[in-house]
């Protein structure tokens, strides 16, 4: 994939970006949509219609949900227990029957729950909740909906992925609550891991440069990238590298790494494509960022339909479009 044109832009104060549509938004002073709030946000997730869009305080407690042109819908929150330590949970997404749902930690730090996003209506609540002790953080869903991820970290601290589904989910909210289970499964338990995202409903990994448990299994190893399959339950492949992944974010088909600079990898293979050296993305290495948010997925979005992606130094921004 090749890079086929980049547009250079003065934002000064930007916090985030995202596309709505085929726009791309700043969370900055001046922006249209979200001047009032760049003081106060400095996350944003979008719904997969486009249609709703939710600000978040990354190291704090408080969000909102907005529609598309700006309108404020309602408030959110999140617990406070470690909140001014690691990435808000949200993410928004498309439930079975068509409306767009809202995924998030409003009560307990480890205790997952899913809204109707636009009135709040909890689809979660009603079973007796006994969750584990998991920090939940950078959530996504995969593209059909099906399965939910959460690339988090339990204490003390160290960094793990789980992988849950959102049908049983919604049937038997207690599937929510358990997490070791999926450990085993991914082959995570002796592994740091730095990112997760879905490549299709497959679960690509990076893992830091954290030495590994020597009593666990040696599936995966530091400074590595692997895909595992939530079909067969296995790795479909595994690569090391010589510099670490950090966080990772689907792009069409494939992935961007944004540890150091942007790199897109090969989603089938691990293959690295291309790289751009000359576009600073910070180097946080997991959900843990303390005051140091503004890196990873902060500073870059990624435009998957029309294959092009948008970084931010906070002052200027570009838009890298790929053929």
């Amino acid at each position: 994939m090749r890079e086929i044109r980049r547009e250079v832009t003065a934002v000064a104060g930007t916090k985030t970006l995202a596309w709505i549509g085929e726009t791309l938004h700043h969370v900055s002073p001046d922006s249209t949509l979200f001047g009032q709030y760049s003081e106060v946000f400095d996350a944003v997730e979008v719904s997969p219609r486009g249609e709703l869009v939710a600000l978040m305080a990354h190291t704090g407690t408080t969000g909102l949900l907005l529609s598309a042109d700006g309108r404020p819908i309602r408030e959110l929150t999140r617990s406070g227990y470690q909140a001014e330590a690691y990435r808000y949970p949200l993410v928004l997404c498309t439930l079975p029957d068509g409306r767009t749902g809202l995924i998030h930690c409003p009560d307990e730090y480890n205790r997952l729950e899913i809204d109707v996003a636009e009135t709040g209506e909890r689809l979660t609540d009603g079973p007796v909740r006994e969750p584990s002790d998991f920090f939940h953080s950078r959530l996504a869903v995969s593209p059909s909906g099906r399965y939910l991820l959460s690339a988090g970290w339990v204490w003390h601290p160290w960094c793990a992925a789980a992988v849950y589904d959102l049908e049983k989910a919604l049937a038997e909210p207690t599937t929510l609550d358990s997490v070791g289970d999926v450990f085993t499964q991914i082959g995570l338990v002796q592994a740091e891991v730095a990112g997760a995202c879905f490549v299709g409903e497959d679960v690509v990994i990076s893992t830091s440069t954290e030495e590994n448990d020597p009593d666990g299994p040696d599936d995966l190893a530091p400074t590595m990238l692997a895909r595992w399959s939530t079909t067969t339950r296995s790795f479909v492949w595994r690569r090391r590298l010589d510099l670490p992944a950090g966080d990772v974010v689907p792009f069409a088909g494939d992935f961007l790494a944004l540890y150091d600079h942007p790199r897109l990898y090969d989603g089938a293979t691990g293959d690295l494509l291309a790289e751009w050296p000359d576009l600073p993305t910070g180097h946080a290495e997991g959900p843990i960022v303390w005051s140091e948010s503004f890196s990873g997925p902060t500073r870059v979005a990624v435009d998957e339909i029309r294959r092009r992606f948008a970084v931010t130094d906070g002052e200027r921004t570009t838009v890298v479009h790929l053929g």
